[in-house]
């Protein structure tokens, strides 16, 4: 049987530079899916995952999404990543903020 959880990383905050989730243990899992969401007027964002062998060294891993100013949300998915993993988002300034939202998922 397969066993999955969601966790809740940042729940809409306002971000004004860049800005990393906590570093979030997930060593039992397969997968994992991360989901940012915006609430109201941002700019153009770029979302990257990273990974970490202990929670303080980072590396990003996977391909960078954009949640351009128009749109809401965006996905980032990890199927090889060790046990700590977080999300990096760059693009909000102390003049264009952003409020966000994340979410991972994970199975295995």
């Amino acid at each position: 049987m397969q066993t999955t959880n969601t966790s809740v990383l940042a729940r809409r905050i306002w971000i004004d530079s860049d800005y990393a989730t906590i570093a979030y243990e997930a060593g039992w899992a397969n997968e994992a899916v991360f989901f940012t969401q915006t609430e109201g007027d941002h700019p153009e964002l770029t979302v990257s995952t990273e990974i970490s062998p202990d929670g303080i060294n980072w590396v990003r891993r996977g391909e960078p999404r954009t949640i351009a100013a128009e749109d809401s949300i965006t996905e980032n998915s990890l199927t090889v990543f060790g046990n700590w993993i977080r999300l990096r988002i760059q693009g909000a300034s102390q003049d264009q903020q952003a409020r966000v939202l994340v979410h991972v998922c994970l199975s295995g």
